[in-house]
């Protein structure tokens, strides 16, 4: 098999119908069109600051025809277009995390992410006739990071799908696997994605270089998600933490809540929630959010963790030690230190007689 169209073939694979993605009123938007209806949606954004992440320029336009030439049919058009986005010769794109950026940057920078990468597949294959749209594939794997606050922030894995004659096409450019659950998004809710990794970005690339965070504009890029979402519980959730780092913890709670109660189902905000009620002194409170946390599926070994100082802090020794059992065998480092210095404070003194 050709190299080019070796390379389409790994990093494309046909959905299943387990998606959950029903039929939606409107998917896609001309970029004009989308600036109007944000303009409509969320009028606090300044035009200025509107992103349309699949827009691409003329040149860049052009360039997409002259990839797919005269191929007419859909699969042939896919495979062109996937392998001349990774190919060095052509558009020479390659996946890099932390880079979230629209189309015509990341065809300039030549890398970006999922998100990034996803710009633009979606721009030069509806340049070409194709109905591409972006998907949301998140799981827990992929959408989180955890720090020394013990708090989460969130993000996801989104990517892009194209309508073919022997299906939807889901493209995996950062190679995670089978698509397990995907959800199709409209063009607006992808914008609101661009923001919440965008500010996922900022956090997680600060805290990889050991820098201070920009947390002000982190909050500034998870707001915007919100305005252009509302019903984006991961946003409200990372919009709740900016704003706990930048001091102002009761707006934090409120928008925690504001969280759980846009997605009841996410592990996130009642974790931050409970690690914020943590350092105000309130271990209760914190046990009562952290325990149903703790419940979810979308739960992990850093909300163990904090459950752990929270049994621990309201008197219950044995179960903060099954709390940190369960998170040390999930690996997450933190709990098996706190293990084992329970071990050390409740072993006896040398020289004790053994009962």
């Amino acid at each position: 098999m050709p190299r080019r169209l070796a390379l389409a073939a790994l990093l494309a694979a046909l959905l299943g119908g387990t998606s959950g993605c029903a039929a939606r009123p409107r998917l896609a938007w001309a970029p004009g069109d989308l600036r109007a209806e944000l303009a409509r949606r969320a009028p606090a954004i300044a035009a200025a600051d509107v992103v349309v992440p699949y827009e691409l320029g003329e040149a860049q336009r052009a360039r997409a025809r002259e990839i797919v030439g005269e191929l007419r049919s859909s699969d042939p058009k896919v495979r062109a277009l996937v392998a001349a986005m990774f190919d060095p010769e052509e558009l020479g794109l390659r996946y890099a995390s932390r880079i979230t950026g629209d189309a015509a940057e990341t065809l300039r920078a030549r890398e970006g992410n999922c998100l990034a990468l996803a710009s633009v597949f979606v721009g030069l294959a509806r340049e070409v006739g194709l109905e591409a749209y972006y998907i949301d594939a998140s799981t827990r794997v992929h959408e989180t990071t955890h720090g020394d606050d013990g708090m989460t922030v969130s993000s996801g894995h989104v990517t892009a799908m194209v309508v073919t004659p022997q299906g939807n096409v889901g493209l995996d450019f950062a190679r995670l696997g089978p698509f397990v659950w995907y959800r199709v998004l409209d063009d607006v809710e992808a914008l609101a994605h661009f923001y919440n990794n965008r500010g996922y970005e900022r956090i997680d690339a600060a805290r990889a270089r050991g820098a201070p965070v920009a947390w002000a504009e982190a909050a500034l890029d998870f707001r915007r998600a919100t305005e252009v979402t509302p019903g984006f519980a991961r946003a409200w959730s990372n919009l709740g933490m900016a704003e706990a780092a930048l001091g102002r913890e009761g707006e934090a709670i409120r928008l925690y809540h504001e969280a759980i109660r846009r997605d009841p189902k996410l592990a996130a905000p009642r974790n931050n929630l409970g690690a914020l009620l943590l350092r105000q002194g309130d271990p209760a409170g914190a046990r009562e959010v952290l325990e149903a946390a703790a419940r979810l599926p979308s739960s992990g070994p850093h909300v163990l963790y904090n459950l752990a100082l929270a049994r621990l802090r309201t008197g219950d020794r044995e179960g903060a030690l099954a709390a940190l059992r369960r998170s040390t065998t999930a690996g997450y480092p933190r709990a098996q230190r706190l293990l084992d210095q329970l071990a050390v404070a409740a072993a006896p003194p040398p020289g004790a007689a053994t009962p």
